[in-house]
């Protein structure tokens, strides 16, 4: 496992006022991958917008982990709708 792609969930925690309970529920709920080395844990670097969103809606909204992985599910199909929205306004602005 290379260092630099990946970030300690300690470090994170510091720095972002959440427990480290909080990052591996967000793990038990399957939103986010947790890599273990020794005796540490470690997210990896391209996880990190995901898990400070979840963060925000846990501080800001006081939203539990369970709500957290509906709002995470519904998001994901909402930008998957909007994705295909595009292409079919892609396909009509060929045709016509």
């Amino acid at each position: 496992m290379k260092q630099e792609n990946y970030i300690s969930i300690k470090t994170f925690c510091e720095h972002h006022g959440v427990q480290e309970s909080f990052v591996f529920s967000m793990h038990e709920f399957e939103l986010l991958h947790v890599a273990q080395d020794q005796d540490e844990a470690f997210i990896p670097m391209e996880e990190l917008p995901i898990l400070e969103k979840m963060v925000r809606l846990h501080h800001d909204l006081d939203i539990n982990p369970e709500g957290i992985q509906a709002v995470y599910h519904l998001l994901e199909q909402v930008e998957n709708l909007q994705q295909e929205v595009m292409a079919l306004r892609r396909k009509l602005d060929r045709l016509g």
